[in-house]
Order: structure tokens, then sequence, then C-alpha cells
């Protein structure tokens, strides 16, 4: 009887660890688009060095409007806050996606980071 309490716990395990949550961008689950690559933009929207505040981006191929469109957010819409781009790689990591490439640079006095991201297989 243990043992096969121990089977059920760890098939259990196993498959929760294989099976990926919903990232919604825009109110779109990406995870079900088809999208292969996506792009993270992390932007420091932070005056004058206090306290650093990152706006994050997510570019997967979608139509967007203006600015509208690139945020993630939560099954209800609302924006997820990120503390930092590491905050928001790590996020996307748990929930099947992984890093390839990534770069910053400064525009416009904000310091801009780019990655690049995979879908698990």
């Amino acid at each position: 009887m243990k043992l096969k309490k121990l089977f059920v716990i760890g098939l259990m395990m196993f498959l929760g660890n294989n099976v990926f949550s919903q990232v919604y961008v825009n109110g779109v689950d990406i995870n079900k688009t088809g999208a292969v690559y996506m792009q993270l933009t992390a932007v420091n929207t932070s005056i004058m060095g206090l306290k650093s505040k990152y706006q994050v981006y997510v570019d997967y191929g979608q139509k967007t409007k203006a600015l509208k469109g690139y945020m993630i957010t939560d099954a209800d819409g609302n924006v997820i806050k990120f503390n930092s781009p590491m905050d928001a790689l790590n996020y996307l990591y748990e929930h099947g996606w992984e890093y390839v490439d990534g770069y910053s640079e400064v525009i416009s006095g904000k310091v801009r980071r780019v990655f690049m991201l995979k879908r698990k297989e």
C-alpha cells in the first residue's frame, strides 16, 4: 500500500513539473498560441536612480495597438509587476520558457534590457 502511494505521489510530481501554467499577454495565453520565441524587454523606469522599477513588455509576434498588448497579466487582466528583469525571467522560466540570449542598451537615459526566450521542449 505504501509503495502504491509513493508511486502516485512521484507520478504527480513528475507530471506537475512537465505541465506549464498560463502566461497571459493582453488576455491571450501565449503558451497556447504556438509561438516558439519571444522577446522580453525590461525598461528601468526609476527616477534619478531611486528604487529601481521595471516595466516589462513581451513581443511574441502579436498584433498590438500602440503600447497595449505587450504586458504580462494574470488571468483577470491585471498587470503583473516585477522587481527586476531577473524576476521576470524567473517567472517565465517557471511557466515554460528558457533564456536564449540578451543585451542591454541605454535609450534617452533609460536602461533597456532585452532578452530572447524560447519555449521549453
